[in-house]
């Protein structure tokens, strides 16, 4: 991916975690409800996302895990990604590089996600 690519995205993320520092999702029309929802009624697995974003970033963790506990457990590896993807050089991290790419971590992610998005709308 070109670097300019890469600033807009971290710009973008940044300007969100920004935004998210004075204005809470659930107290304002601004924020996007989640397309999924409003169609089906089922939650996605990214619903809750963003007030627990909020509640990250406020460091309320106990009210973060309540909206998204997928997003708190798998945040670190989300994390990890951004940072052996978009920011260190090639020639750096290389090892966790492979680790957070390799085929059986993704697919690892990819069925803990799933698993989290029908057992979210079961329970």
């Amino acid at each position: 991916m070109p670097t300019y690519k890469k600033v807009i995205i971290l710009s973008g993320i940044l300007a969100f975690g920004a935004i998210l520092v004075f204005f809470n999702p659930e107290d304002s029309i601004w924020f996007p409800k989640c397309f999924f929802y409003v169609l089906t009624g089922y939650e996605c697995p990214a619903c809750g996302v963003q007030r627990a974003a909020y509640q990250l970033i406020h460091l309320n963790f106990r009210q973060a895990f309540a909206y998204n506990p997928f997003l708190v457990i798998s945040g670190p590896y989300a994390l990890l990604l951004i940072i052996v993807t978009w920011i260190a050089p090639k020639d750096k991290l290389v090892r966790l590089r492979n680790i957070c790419l390799h085929r059986i971590t993704v697919n690892i992610y990819l069925v803990l996600m799933t698993a989290w998005w029908i057992l979210r709308n079961i329970i």
